[in-house]
């Protein structure tokens, strides 16, 4: 059963993933397209979800939201893993001074509570996709240099590579050959779970319109334009609502089991 669900969950991320890839050719209208004399219609065969205060069509702004979305927490991501765990290891293995100052840098950012910190960003380096980014980034690289210097610390007392120091394995050989090696048991699953935040942040950041700018839609901001019409057209606001959680829940099984998978491969190795 619980084999089912991952695969149900990696199928809905691959949809989103393929919706946003090719929203050029699937989105039947143009995502800024206004069509006042066909506002506020429900969901029909000419317009599957319904359009929006302005005509235009709901679904043709979702698969672009999609592609957004997906753009910015898959950029973010990839930068906080990417600094995060290099500076990770780098404090682990070199210890000492370095160890003490990155330590204490990531401490004092992580303390704070991450939501603040990306408005904070956005405030000096203003909105829009590049500038949510880097706020998101800034927020998750505190978790992957805590993740990746915690788990090498662990390796680098193990005895095989206390007798790859004494044989003369230079840094650069222990930290890809052993450090690197048991860092993906922890660092992979953690970026799973951390897109499903960056997903998360992303939203709640243009809901309160600090993310992405409209009219470029993304899944936060099109619940924030939508908001005032709950009652009026329930369809605009359910549907972001909708996918983000199902992105949520679908990354977080996803995470799990990448976790125990990897796990029981290296074991097995």
């Amino acid at each position: 059963m619980r084999g089912l669900v991952a695969k149900i969950s990696l199928g809905i991320i691959f949809a989103e993933i393929f919706l946003a890839l090719l929203a050029n050719f699937i989105a039947p209208y143009p995502y800024y397209r206004v069509d006042l004399e066909n506002r506020l219609r429900p969901p029909s065969p000419t317009h599957i979800l319904g359009t929006d205060p302005l005509g235009r069509d709901v679904f043709s702004r979702l698969v672009y939201a999609l592609r957004i979305s997906f753009a910015v927490a898959i950029l973010s991501l990839a930068v906080a893993l990417l600094i995060g765990t290099a500076l990770g290891m780098v404090s682990a293995i070199l210890g000492s001074v370095t160890d003490a100052v990155l330590s204490w840098i990531f401490d004092v950012v992580y303390a704070m509570p991450g939501f603040f910190i990306a408005i904070a960003i956005l405030l000096i380096i203003g909105s829009g996709v590049m500038g949510t980014a880097a706020a998101i980034s800034l927020t998750l690289t505190p978790i992957f240099f805590r993740l990746s210097r915690s788990a090498a610390r662990g390796v680098l007392v193990k005895q095989y590579v206390e007798v790859a120091k004494a044989l003369g394995a230079s840094t650069l050989r222990i930290a890809l050959n052993y450090v690197g090696r048991e860092l993906m048991a922890v660092v992979i699953p953690a970026a799973v779970y951390m897109l499903s935040d960056a997903i998360a942040l992303e939203a709640t950041l243009s809901v309160v319109g600090l993310g992405v700018n409209p009219p470029t839609p993304s899944l936060g901001n099109m619940i924030s334009e939508y908001k005032d019409y709950v009652f009026v057209a329930p369809w605009l606001v359910a549907t972001p609502i909708a996918i983000i959680a199902l992105t949520i829940a679908s990354l977080n099984i996803l995470a799990k089991e990448l976790d125990k998978k990897l796990n029981a491969f290296l074991e097995a190795a």
